[in-house]
């Protein structure tokens, strides 16, 4: 393996850790929403009644 190759895995690596990340943001993100939009369901529904 050359030295470019290497420097190239060595980014890839690299990008894949920061769009890992970004995801695990979203995903975190995600959670929250439903969580929020679940718990303002619950709050909502005796006031229908």
């Amino acid at each position: 393996m050359n030295m470019n190759s290497e420097a190239e895995i060595t980014r890839l690596a690299k990008e894949n850790e920061t769009f890992q990340k970004i995801i695990e943001t979203q995903q975190h993100t995600i959670n929250l929403l439903i969580d929020h939009f679940i718990s303002g369901q619950k709050e909502k529904e005796p006031e229908k009644n």
